[in-house]
């Protein structure tokens, strides 16, 4: 057993271990070692952005035309008020390409371990595929593909 002795703490070593009476400085040195690493990261990550948002009201020419302050919505002009009922097929389109894309990710990685794969996952991910038809089967036959 060696005893060292450090400013306001005892510490005894054990066979590689560091037996200390002072847990506030393994908390100090916990902040030190891990949260100032970020803390410095949030405060260069604000720093840079106020600096970046400042350059870009100081050298951009402001020049505001009728063209410019006009509403845009979707790649066409609105033609009416926002408060009326509209076509959602667009959105509908959208939301079901975001749902066959995330299904599509959890494809790839299933073709990389294909070979390595027992019994279990292989039917598991045939039984996915089979309900991903099923579901773009029933999509095509309601006509929810279908823009015009």
């Amino acid at each position: 057993m060696i005893l060292s002795l450090f400013p306001s703490k005892i510490c005894f070593c054990l066979n590689k271990l560091l037996v200390c009476n002072d847990s506030f400085h393994l908390n100090v040195s916990l902040f030190y070692n891990e949260y100032s690493i970020i803390l410095t990261f949030l405060f260069v990550a604000a720093v840079l952005s106020v600096i970046i948002i400042l350059f870009s009201y100081i050298l951009a020419v402001q020049n505001p035309e009728t063209e410019k302050l006009s509403t845009y919505e979707c790649g066409f002009e609105p033609y009416e008020d926002a408060r009326h009922t509209f076509d959602v097929k667009f959105y509908l389109v959208a939301i079901l390409f975001i749902v066959f894309d995330i299904e599509t990710m959890f494809l790839i990685p299933w073709t990389n371990v294909l070979g390595q794969l027992d019994l279990v996952g292989f039917w598991s991910m045939i039984d996915f595929m089979f309900e991903l038809s099923i579901g773009y089967v029933y999509i095509y036959c309601i006509g929810a593909l279908d823009i015009h």
